[in-house]
This record gives C-alpha cells, structure tokens and sequence, in this order.
C-alpha cells in the first residue's frame, strides 16, 4: 500500500515515460512476430486476451503486424488485427513504416487486400521520399499486389517528392532496370498517363534516355503498352530523348530512336540538335548514325552561330571532325557569332592536326564539278621580288588556281605552292599572287591558307580579315553583289612583352602538347622567345631558328659576341640545286636606285600589320561578250546544266555564281549606280556604245570592275580584280600584262617593298584611262565623250537656226494668206516644221545620258580618290610603326615615307585631272540641255500661239457658218408656210372653179390668205428663233424663284445679279462653243474646257461682247421690249495679222 501512494505521488512525467515504454510481454510479442513464432505469439495474446488495451500495447500489436506483414503470414496478420492491431503507422512516427506499405515491398497482395479492408490507408505517404505503398510494388514489379493496392484505392497519380507518379519513378530509378512491361503495362491500363511530366517537364521516354534505360525505351517506343510514347516529347530545355541520349553516348539507344521516328534535327534552347551533342563530346559512333538519318542538318547553328563542326574542332575531337567533313553538306566556312570558323576554334585551342584537317588546301574533293574545273582551267599570276641569277627582279609563274589554292605535296605533305616566302627555298624578298577574278571564295581559301602556313596563331588578325568581307553588299541580281569602296588597316602588336605572356598562357593552357605538329610556326624577324624554359619535347613550341638545317637552338646560357653574330646571321651556305633565287636565308639586296627599308636596318622592327583596298575602277568590254555575260549568268541563275564544251567564264559562272558567298560578276556603268535594277536597256544606250555604233567601230561599253587588294605582311600581296570575258590575248588594255610590265620598267625604280607593289597597282588600276598612256583614240573614252556633247552641241544650233528660219517663213506666209480663205488640203503646212519637236527631245534625252554618265564616272573617281588617300595614310601608319621603337630608323622612315607620299601625291594628280575633266564636259552639256530646254519651250510657246491663229480662224468661219444657218432658217421659215398655203390652192377643187369648168382664183384672192397666214405664222416663229435663250432663261429663273425657301431674306439688287449672271452665262456658252480657243490672246496656254473661267474677259473678249455676231449676240433688256442691233462686221485690222508675234494693238 505504502508502495502504491508512493508511485502515487511520482512527478507526471516520469509516469508518462514509464508507461511509454513497453514491458516485458510486449517485448515477447514484437521479438515472436520478427520471429514468425505462430505458437508463441498466440500463447502471448491468450494470457490476457482482454488486456491489451493500453497505448503501449497498441504499439506492440502495430508493430507485430508490420513485422508478420513484411513477412507475408495472412493468419498472424488476421489474428493481430483481430486483437486491435492498428494497421497503419502511428501518426509523428516519420521512421515508421505501415503494414500495407512492408506487405507491398515484399508483393503480398493478399495481406495488402486484408489490411485495406480493415481499414489500412493506400496513399500512405513515405515521411522522407514521398512514395506510397504502390511505388514499393512497382519498382519490384509486384503486379499482384500493385493491382491489389490500386483495387484497394491506391492513387495512380500520386507524386511523391520530387514530384514524380508511379510511372515517372519506374522510368527515372536506375535500380529500376528489372522493370518488366506487365508492371508498366498495368499502369498505363490502370490509366497511368504515359505522357506525365515532373516538375522540369520530363516525361517517361525522357528519363528513360536520361538514365540511359535501353529496355525502358524500347518498351516506351515499341507500343507493347497500348499507345507509343511522344518522340517529340521535351524536358523544360527543350531537349529531346535524342538529344539525351546522343549527348551520353549511347549508340544503341539513338539507333533505336532514330528507327522509331525521332527526328534529328529537333532543336533544343539555343538552337542544340542531336549531333551539336554528339560532337560536343566527340561520339563518333552517334555522331555517324545521326549523319546517316534522314533529314539531319549538319550545319545547323545554334544561338552563338556554332555548327557541330565548331563544337568538335574546338574541343579537339579530331576522329568527328573527320566524320564530319566526310558528309558532302558539311560547310566549313560558316561563321560562329564571335566571327570564328571552325579552322579558328581548333587554332583558338592549338589543335594542329584538326587545323590541317580544316585546311582549304584539303577541300578540293568538297568542290562542285563545275567550280572544280572553273579553277582548273583559270591561271593565277605568283610574281617573286628578290635578286636572282642574270640579273633578274622578277620571277613570273602562272600556275592554275586549283594548283595554287588546293595543290598538295603529298610526298612532303605540304603545300604546292606556299604563300609564305620562309617556306621557299630560295627565299625571295616578297611575293605578289594575283587571282583573275572576283571570287571570295578563292580569297578565303588563300588567306585562310596564308593563316596556316604562319602558324595559326594571329587569330586575331585573322578574324579582323575575315570581318572586312562585311563590306560584301548582296542584292536580287548578280551585278548587286560587289565590295563597297573601303581601306583599312590592321595593326599588329607591337609589344613583344605581350607575346611573351601569350605564349606561356597557351603553353599553360594545352592540356596536350604533343599536339603541335612539325607544321607549328617559324618565328619571324623580332620574335622573342618566351620566358619560360620550352619543353625538351620535338614536339615543344620552341622557337626554330631561320636556317636551313631546322635545328633549334642549343641552349638559353649566355653566348658569346662571335657566338650570336653567327647564329643571328648564320654561316655562309652554298647555292642549292633548285630554282635561281635568293642565297638561302638572305633577302633581296637593293639597288641604288632603291631607298632603305627601315624594317631592315631597325633592331626593333614590329611585326608587320595588314592592310586592306576595296576599290573600283573603270574598264571595258564589248557589247557582244557582254551579252554572252549577261546570257551565263542569267542560265546559271535558273538552275539549268552548263552548255556543252563551256568555256572558263561559263564554269566560273555556274561553279560560283549560285554560292554562299557569292562570285561578283563584273559590272557595267549602270550597273555600279543602278544595282537595284534591271539595266538591261539601258546598257545597250551607253554614250560609247552610240559613238562606236555611229562610228561603224567595234561597239564597246563601260565597266566598273574590282580591285581588291591585301597586304597581308611584308612578304606577301594579294589582289583580285576580273579579265575580260573570254580574255583575248593582244588586249591593249590587259590590266594584269600592263602591272607586269610597268614593273619591268627600267625608267622607274624597282620595286622593292609590298607597298610599292600596292602603290603601283593602285595607280595602274586608277588610270587606266590616262590620256597620256594610250595611243589609240579608240580607247580615249573621255574624249569619246567629248565628241559625244559636241556633236550634241552643234545639232542643237542647227535646230536653232531651222526654228528661227521657220518662224520667219511662217510669218510670211501668214500674212501672205490672210486676205484669202486657207487651204485645207495642202500636202504640207508651213506650221508642221514648227510643232515637231522629235529632234530636240532625242537630242534631249541623249544629253540625259551623258550627264548620268558623267554624273556615274564621277562618283567612281571619287571614290577612288577618298579610299587611296587613306590607303596612303594607312601606309604610312604601318611604316611608322614597324619602327616606333627604334629612334635610330627615324631618318630612314621619314625617306620612305617621303616616297610614299610623293607616289600619292601623282596619283592624287591624275585622279584630279580626270575630275577636273568630267566637271568641265559636264558643265557643257548642262549649257546644251538648258539650251535644248530653252527650245523646246520656244517651240512651246510658238506652238500656243499657232493654236490660238488656228482657233481664232476656227471660230470666224464657225460664225460665218452660224451665220448662214440663220439666212436659212430665216428663209425657211419666211417660205415655208406661203409655200404650203400656195401648194393648197394649187389642188384642183371643184370649189375653185367657176361655172365654166375654168380655175376660179384671183391672185388677190390667193395673196391675201397666202400673204396674210404666212407671215402671221413666220413673224411669231422668227422672233422665237431670236429670243429662245431669253425664253429658256426666263423659265429657270421663274421655277428657282418658285423653288427658292419664303423665309430666305430678297436679294436687295437682283437685277443687277440676274443680268451678271446672264452676262456670265453668255460668255461661259461663248468660250464652250465653237469658237472657245479664240477667246485668249499671248502666249499663255488656253484653258481647258472643264476648268472654272474667269470672270473678267480679255481684250479680246471684251471686243466680242461689245461686237455680237448677228444671230448669236444679245441686247440687255429696255423695258419691255427686245431690240436687236444688226451685227457689224468684224474689224480683222485691230488684230496683228502674225498671232505668235504678239496680240492686239
């Protein structure tokens, strides 16, 4: 008892935690259900079967049930629940797991149904992960207990965490790979939505190739499941189970999805497909399966312009580079939105093979059969500067273009034919290479070229190239493709502390440098080495020494004087077998004509910059190549094959003209100023083109071709400009013979700079035209158009003198003819040579033609003189700068400079002559055309004062005809009823007679009716006649006053309206009338028959109006009556007998 009040008085809460905690019998019970002891769990409930009511032991039923569940013993299940068993978890216990959830993990679904039955929650939720019992089931594919689950109320749509259902679990867990199709199966029957997504948009078939599922997919894809799953089905990034799958590379899976419809070129954000994943991470077995799908696009570009070609040379995947560039679309030349190819990804990361690989010298087999043979059958011109044997400046080679861009040594593996001079043997100067025609294509590839041979590493520079190629203006016609004048300059760097730090930067930046090849960069004069100790690696980016024997150099310790003259100079070498030139590693000595190049003499000469000339300039072709031109490219354009045995033109055409970008044709005059436009017209009506085709010559026409030139380093020039087509090989005006020739000239001094060489081509191509170069005035084209406004001139004073003649004759012979009537049927009026004016306006419109010319010539010549000028400045800049650093060069720079200056300066000269000379024939032809203006206004003028004669005639003998009219009627009405009543009498009536048979009437009789009725009935008609307009008049102001409102207020003076208003009328009816166009005098044009009249007459008017015509005048009215004056005669003396002279006096 004492022990009972103690525990009595225990604090609450040890009471509470004594009673949580179970005894010794609960323990039993909970160790024979882990157990599955059957004996022993019944023997522990029948000791007090009606004891186990308290919460601890409901605890231990709860959890013997989760046990003997877990376990699958549908008896001790029964007889727990049947002693109060709670069959699900006690609520705030995260870390305990229901019976129905353990009974799904081990698939017994007959347990599952009876726990549901007793009352067991089938959405039970997981504390920690979210699932319910029916996720247990199916990631261990119980479909038994899965249907028993969801027969029981188990939702089918629950998510749990993460968001995902049931179907959405099976498909993202990676231990999940035992799934079989009858769990999945039953899911989707159950009404499992197959195209669920999770919260980032994932459906089934993406988690499948997320987790790289291949047997998922495949029942996902293969319809076993009732329905296939949505191929085109994408994550919140827009990526597709392709794109997962190809960027995880697993072949299998793509090859699957690729069978069941998947599309390839399915983008993603930011323009990703499939292969842009696959060559990201250089899958070659993917990346070659997805080529051979159908419809893929290999040069698809994402956001940043990057292809799957960028991807995989940037990040040095050399095998899918290769698989890549094996596709016949694969472009190479397409530009990332950081303005860099794929050739320069793979160079930004120092891959060489791939940059080998890339090469445009490797892309002859990507060429079209056309373009391929276009290259094959055109020459390009290498010209060599340096001294060579028998004293020769030059060495010329023409080898075709193909050889010269795509030529390959294959034995040594390089180039045919370099463009960079240190890798010629006998090591000229400089060297100029000339394409024949405007074809960016065959510049890329050279410069590109170029790029590679020096190494690959002025990737800047290089970019800077390529974006002066914006200046390409593109249009709806072939001739609105052409470079816009443009000069620029590149400058290179100049501090040499930044290559050191660009150098260890790459070094420490290449994951492998094994991969610089043996074609890596030979330093150029002032190239220092970097810091940091080279790699004793061949493969090392070590500086190479520029001699013959390659070899490197010994070491970095301290040389001696003598030990750094010869390795700066090197010793003296024999002369090779091979072609004349240069001792190998010297350079061209110069003459003493030549200045000193202060690159040369300068210790600290900078690297050289790159200079760069868009500039147009005037040429010619004949009509009838010009049509077979213009025929090409047109049978290009539409698509059809090339013509049988083509010539080079034809196969440059149709190679290039349909390219991306685009070969740029050559241009006529109208053509460079009218380039949105159709001039086919208008090239056929050039001022050269009349004057060759009234001279009987060969016709000709103007065009404007293309220079482009570059200056690329010091040893190297490029330009492109177009040959005539068909190039005729005696062409006085060959461009290109005409630069090789002014080169060879021994009255100027050699050429001994690439800015030399630029100057001379430059002024070549800007005067081509100069007068003082050609002998032969049929290539004088300014003078042509001289002649042309000269003839213009003296045609227009002769049709001064014929209109002054004929002005004269036709005054004469007007006043000859004025006392007689006119003759109508002449066969020719002495007017006609004076109204036509089909002379002057052909005179007028050809003027038109000369000024537009002009007006275009002009503008190409002065574009030509602002861009040399900046070329020149650009020059200059660039010689500046080569020695910046070194005072010592400073006088031998300013002497350069002073030549270069002073060779401007002449071509400035000669730019300003021709200018001078267009704004001289300019100024005469604008005095011709005012002058043709002024004629044909006199002719004009005269021709309105022949219209008013005309129609002054026309009005007089319109009177006189009125007047006739009225005698007539007058008569007719006078006669007509006498006649009638005579004709009555006439009748032999019975009545008329007398008793005698005999006619009865007298001739009082007979006049008295016939006199008396006649003019009873004339007289009243004839005043009718007369007054009919005052009649009718009377009529309508009586009905508008009838019509008009009571209460508008009276007119104080209508009278006076009324009479304004007829006087109006009569003059409105008189100007309408016949004899409308002599109502004006001067030389101002006569209105027009619908246009308002003016009020107030003329003289003329006023003459007429104080002078009726008889029969058509009027009187004002007096009274009540109307009088009638008889009409005088019309006074032709108070008019001057010559209209056009003047008017009245």
């Amino acid at each position: 008892m004492a022990l009972s009040n103690k525990q009595s008085t225990m604090d609450p809460a040890t009471n509470s935690i004594a009673s949580s905690a179970p005894d010794q019998r609960q323990l039993r019970l909970i160790a024979a259900a882990a157990q599955l002891n059957e004996a022993r769990i019944r023997d522990i409930l029948s000791e007090d079967p009606n004891s186990w009511t308290s919460a601890t032991d409901r605890d231990a039923l709860r959890q013997s049930l989760q046990k003997v569940a877990a376990r699958g013993k549908l008896d001790l299940v029964r007889l727990l629940l049947s002693h109060g068993a709670d069959p699900d978890a006690k609520p705030g216990r995260d870390n305990e797991i229901p019976a129905v959830f353990k009974a799904a993990e081990g698939g017994h679904a007959a347990i599952i149904t009876e726990l549901i039955a007793r009352g067991a929650d089938a959405n039970w939720k997981h504390a920690r992960t979210g699932q319910t019992a029916l996720f247990a089931a199916a990631c261990r594919s119980h479909v038994t207990a899965m249907g028993a689950l969801l027969d029981g109320g188990a939702s089918i749509e629950i998510r749990d965490k993460d968001g995902r259902t049931p179907l959405l679990y099976l498909a993202s867990d990676k231990k999940a790979g035992k799934c079989s199709a009858e769990t999945l199966k039953l899911l989707v029957d159950r009404g499992a939505d197959l195209e669920v997504r999770d919260p980032i948009s994932r459906t089934p078939l993406v988690w499948a190739a997320t987790t790289g599922n291949l047997k998922l997919l495949d029942i996902f894809t293969s319809g076993c499941l009732g329905r296939r799953a949505d191929m085109t089905a994408t994550n919140n990034r827009g990526r597709t189970a392709l794109h997962l799958a190809a960027e995880q590379n697993h072949p299998e899976m793509v090859r699957l999805l690729l069978e069941r419809g998947a599309d390839p070129s399915a983008v993603s954000d930011g323009g990703w497909t499939a292969l842009h994943n696959a060559a990201q991470g250089g899958h070659t077995d993917v990346i070659a399966l997805l080529l051979q799908a159908r419809g893929v696009d290999v040069n698809a570009e994402l956001n940043n312009g990057m292809t799957p070609l960028h991807w995989a040379a940037f990040n040095g995947h050399e095998a899918a580079v290769v698989l890549l560039l094996d596709h016949k679309d694969t472009k190479v030349d397409i530009k990332d939105g950081f303005y860099r190819t794929p050739l320069l990804c793979a160079a930004e990361k120092r891959h060489g093979n791939i940059v080998q690989l890339l090469s445009p010298a490797r892309a002859a087999s990507r060429l079209s059969d056309a373009a391929r043979r276009a290259c094959e059958s055109f020459q390009a011109t290498v010209v060599d500067f340096g001294d060579f044997r028998d004293g020769k400046k030059q060495l010329v080679f023409k080898p075709s273009v193909f050889e010269l861009l795509y030529g390959w040594d294959h034995e040594n593996d390089k180039p045919t034919i370099p463009t960079s001079t240190k890798n010629i043997k006998y090591e000229p100067s400089f060297r100029w290479i000339h394409l024949p025609a405007n074809n960016l294509a065959w510049v890329e590839t050279l410069v590109s070229k170029f790029f590679i041979e020096n190494g690959h590493r002025d990737i800047e520079a290089f970019k800077s190239l390529e974006r002066c190629f914006d200046q390409e203006h593109c249009g709806p016609f072939a001739h609105a493709n052409f470079m816009r004048t443009f000069a620029a300059r590149i400058p290179a760097i100049q501090n040499h502390g930044y290559l050191d730090r660009e150098e260890k930067t790459l070094v420490a930046l290449s994951e492998d440098t094994s991969e610089v090849t043996i074609d890596s960069p030979r330093p150029d004069k002032g190239y220092i080495s970097p810091t940091k100790p080279p790699r004793s690696d061949t493969s090392s980016t070590k500086p190479i020494s520029r001699t013959d024997t390659g070899t490197t150099a010994k070491s970095d310790k301290k040389k001696s004087k003598g030990e750094q003259f010869v390795e700066r100079h090197g010793p003296a070498k024999k002369r090779a077998r091979g072609p004349p030139g240069n001792a190998p590693g010297t350079k061209a000595r110069h003459s003493s004509l030549s200045l000193p190049l202060p690159w040369e003499n300068s210790r600290l000469a900078a690297p050289s910059g790159r200079i760069i000339l868009f500039m147009p300039f005037l040429h010619y072709e004949t009509n009838e190549r010009r049509k077979k031109m213009t025929a090409a490219i047109k049978l290009a354009e539409s698509g059809a094959p090339l013509p049988p045995n083509p010539c080079c033109d034809e196969l440059l055409i149709h190679g290039y003209i349909n390219n991306n970008p685009p070969l740029h044709p050559r241009r006529t005059l109208d053509q460079f100023f009218y380039h949105g436009i159709d001039t086919t017209l208008r090239d056929e009506d050039q001022v050269v083109y009349r004057y060759c085709k009234l001279h009987r010559q060969e016709i000709k026409v103007f065009m404007v071709d293309q220079l482009w030139l570059w200056v690329l380093s010091r040893d190297l020039v490029i330009t492109c400009f177009p040959q005539r087509w068909d190039q005729p090989k005696l062409d006085p005006l060959n461009m290109l013979d005409g630069i090789i020739e002014e080169i060879n000239a021994k009255t100027r001094p050699p050429v001994q700079t690439v800015y030399d060489l630029a100057m001379l081509i430059t002024n070549r191509c800007a005067g081509l035209f100069d007068r003082h170069r050609l002998d032969s005035q049929e290539f004088q084209f300014l003078d042509i158009f001289e002649s042309s406004v000269g003839r213009v001139t003296n045609r227009e004073s002769e049709l001064f003198v014929r209109f002054n003649r004929a002005s004269e004759l036709s005054g004469r012979l007007r006043k000859k003819l004025a006392g007689r009537a006119p003759r109508l049927d002449n066969d020719r009026d002495p007017a006609d040579e004076l109204l036509d004016i089909g002379s002057e306006t052909e005179l007028l419109a050809e003027i038109k033609d000369i000024r537009d010319e002009l007006n275009i010539l002009h503008t190409v010549l002065n574009g030509q003189l602002i861009v040399l000028d900046e070329f020149e400045r650009h020059i200059t800049d660039e010689v500046r700068a080569s020695t910046a650093a070194d005072p010592s060069a400073r006088r031998t720079t300013d002497m350069f400079v002073a030549d270069c200056k002073r060779r401007s300066k002449d071509q400035r000269r000669l730019l300003e002559t021709h200018l001078e000379d267009i704004v001289r024939i300019n100024r005469q032809s604008e005095s011709i055309y005012h002058s043709l203006t002024n004629l044909l206004d006199l002719k004009q003028k005269h021709s309105n004062a022949l219209e008013a004669r005309f129609a002054r005639d026309q009005a007089v003998i319109a009177a006189r005809q009125g007047q006739t009219v009225m005698v007539f009627t007058l008569v007719t009405i006078v006669f007509l009823p006498m006649s009638f009543i005579a004709a009555f009498f006439a009748i032999n009536f019975r009545e008329w007679q007398d008793s005698e048979g005999q006619p009865g009437l007298s001739i009082g009789f007979a006049s008295k009716y016939m006199f008396g009725i006649g003019l009873g009935i004339s007289i009243p008609l004839i005043i009718v006649a007369f007054t009919v307009t005052d009649v009718v008049d009377s009529v309508q102001g009586f009905v508008s006053n009838l019509a008009r409102p009571k209460s508008k207020p009276e007119d104080p003076q209508p009278e006076v309206r009324r009479l304004s208003t007829r006087h109006q009328q009569s003059f409105n009816l008189e100007m309408n009338g016949p004899r409308r166009k002599a109502a004006y005098t001067g030389l101002s044009p006569p209105p027009s028959a619908g246009s308002p009249i003016s009020p107030m007459p003329s003289p003329y008017n006023a003459h007429r109006l104080s002078h009726p015509i008889q029969g058509t005048g009027y009187r004002p009215r007096s009274g009540s009556g109307i009088s009638w004056a008889p009409r005088s005669s019309f006074d032709r003396r108070k008019a001057d007998g010559d209209l056009e002279r003047g008017g009245y006096r």
